[in-house]
């Protein structure tokens, strides 16, 4: 037997036969500040990658030298407590969003699979643009294809939903450390042999990358950075597309909780929130806690060479995959219950009810800075923080602002549009209140 996902809350202003997406007025303001949360800390650990070269190093299998000092800080910080985190935070609640915009829609008397069709479908391609024009590591894309695999649960029990993510996630951390620890030997054995042809091949190519991608950065035009990017991106995305049986698990997590009702009143399932903090944290720091060992550009390459022992790569992997999404759980429920207990910050909730626009808003601030200013494989991971910090003032500056004179992100109102086949409303009318 299937089981439809459950109509929304009343109050929620659906009308019968209506389909459109929530009203500014109607959203839930934790969790605007839980997506805007999310999608700051991802720029913590897209950093490394949008900062310099130093990806194809690690391709290549020539590590950089360890950092040291305030600079070494920062990176076992962001190793430990960033990297994997955000983007399981930001999976879980796509997630969450399928599960509340299925609801709506079935609600409304309509089939939700051709509506989430449609918007992964044009995820995909805002995800392709921006790879290509602003960021090779961009997520979006593995989205938007985990998207629309996650139509073939829209009806199953959440029993069967929360089965099917935790054997993914498990599944992948198992395969994955299987893998890991075979290559680390294939490593050693490769490392013992002298003159291998398709070694000198691999680090020619990508030493050779490195190096136009600096030129482009620096001395070439804007053109010459598509062109980087579009390579780049190949690259990249193509790892990527291995760990979307993962992705496909966060997503499910965050329809599960979707689906329990949960939304329609934060503050009724405070208790649940504590536990899920509690485990979630006291489960997650320990167990992520060795991926700080390591540069997180190491980390987002896949590969630690002999930085590390055996030993501590299969923990680096299981915190990866396995740890990353239970500390986001545990990161999660406690801002929900930090937003509850002392109300919603509304710069971050600002964020939030433009995450996407913000997303792409931080690629495209981040190649000024590094492109438009020649700053390119220059800054340290010191300075490099600078520049986070110096995006999300801007961001929770900006998106308040916008939100007082319109009711989405530019790309949010675009893809609504494009999602639901009509023009959406853009401006604030007068009848709605500046709730950003």
């Amino acid at each position: 037997m299937t089981q439809p996902p459950p109509p929304p809350a009343a109050g929620d202003g659906v009308p019968q036969g209506e389909l459109g997406p929530t009203a500014p007025p109607e959203r839930e303001p934790v969790l605007d500040v839980l997506r805007g949360f999310a999608l700051l800390g991802i720029l913590l650990v897209n950093i490394e990658l949008m900062r310099g070269p130093a990806i194809y190093d690690v391709l290549a299998g020539r590590l950089p030298p360890p950092s040291e000092g305030v600079d070494r800080i920062l990176q076992f910080g962001v190793g430990w407590l960033a990297q994997g985190k955000f983007i399981s935070s930001f999976a879980i609640m796509f997630g969450l969003g399928a599960a509340i915009i299925a609801g709506r829609t079935v609600a409304a008397g309509h089939q939700p699979g051709s509506v989430l069709a449609r918007r992964y479908g044009w995820l995909l391609v805002i995800g392709i643009t921006h790879m290509v024009l602003l960021f090779p590591g961009d997520i979006l894309f593995v989205y938007g294809i985990t998207g629309l695999i996650l139509l073939a649960f829209l009806r199953v029990r959440q029993r069967t939903a929360a089965i099917w993510s935790a054997a993914l996630i498990g599944l992948v951390t198992v395969v994955s450390v299987g893998v890991t620890l075979l290559g680390a030997a294939f490593e050693e054995l490769a490392g013992a042999a002298e003159g291998d042809p398709f070694a000198d091949a691999f680090q020619g190519f990508f030493a050779d990358r490195a190096e136009a991608a600096v030129a482009a950065h620096v001395d070439g035009s804007y053109l010459d950075v598509i062109v980087v990017n579009a390579i780049e991106a190949a690259i990249i995305q193509l790892g990527q597309l291995f760990v979307i049986p993962w992705v496909l698990g966060l997503f499910l997590l965050g329809f599960v909780v979707g689906r329990t009702g949960i939304i329609a009143d934060l503050a009724a399932y405070r208790s649940a929130l504590r536990r899920a903090a509690l485990v979630g944290l006291g489960l997650g720091l320990p167990l992520t806690f060795a991926q700080g060992a390591v540069d997180p550009i190491v980390l987002v390459g896949g590969g630690t060479g002999a930085q590390v022992s055996t030993g501590l790569l299969a923990l680096i992997t299981v915190g990866q995959l396995l740890g990353a999404p239970v500390l986001a759980v545990g990161y999660l429920a406690g801002v929900a219950l930090l937003s509850l207990r002392f109300g919603s910050p509304r710069p971050l909730a600002a964020v939030g009810r433009m995450a996407l626009s913000a997303y792409l808003a931080q690629s495209l601030l981040t190649l000024i800075v590094f492109a438009g200013f020649s700053r390119y494989g220059q800054l340290g991971p010191s300075e490099a923080m600078l520049v986070v910090l110096g995006v999300w003032a801007v961001l929770l500056l900006v998106c308040p602002l916008w939100l007082r004179w319109f009711r989405f992100g530019p790309v949010e109102w675009l893809w609504r549009t494009l999602t639901y086949g009509r023009g959406q409303p853009f401006r604030r009318g007068r009848d709605v209140q500046l709730d950003a």
